[in-house]
């Protein structure tokens, strides 16, 4: 059985993660990020999904499990059309983690604290954690914001109000 799951599309901070996760092999594949600057997310995933699944020489009698998120139609209908037997449901919770993982890395690699980190999938408040350390930044990253979403309002308002507690909060937390 062949999973396939996002992560990060909803935080306006890096790239989508997309994993592609052979269950009963646990091979995995993170090669497929969606670029912070891509606008049309659907039609790229479906896009480099596709040439994966050509590279990666995944057959049409292999079951493939795709994650509910809207990110996934357009491939689902590709399926289809090839033959694929698909079904749309939760992934395993393994493949759940691989993409999560992948996202926090990357996340991490631009300097987030390792303490902030998703937790009982409670995802407003890790974005919101994520924005207020974007913002407590001495200089924005904008290249890293996804162009068609936006750090929630409330963070910019406490950063501005509150910079020097912010920039204290992280730095302590991060030397921790």
């Amino acid at each position: 059985m062949i999973e396939i799951d996002d992560a990060g599309g909803g935080c306006f901070l890096g790239p989508e993660v997309l994993v592609i996760h052979r269950l009963e092999t646990n091979e995995a594949w993170y090669f497929l990020l969606i670029p912070p600057h891509v606008k049309e997310r659907i039609l790229f995933a479906t896009r480099i999904l596709k040439k994966a699944f050509i590279e990666l020489g995944i057959s049409c009698q292999e079951p493939v499990r795709l994650c509910r998120g809207e990110i996934f139609d357009l491939f689902e209908e590709y399926l289809k059309a090839k033959g694929y037997p698909v079904v749309r449901e939760k992934v395993s919770a393994a493949t759940d983690r691989l993409a999560e993982g992948k996202f926090l890395e990357i996340l991490h690699s631009y300097g987030l604290p390792s303490d902030i980190t998703l937790r009982d999938r409670n995802y407003r408040e890790f974005y919101e954690w994520v924005s207020l350390w974007y913002h407590s930044l001495p200089k924005a990253k904008k290249h890293l914001c996804k162009v068609r979403l936006r750090p929630p309002v409330r963070t910019q308002v406490l950063a501005k109000k509150y910079p020097n507690l912010l920039r204290q909060i992280f730095t302590e937390t991060s030397v921790s």
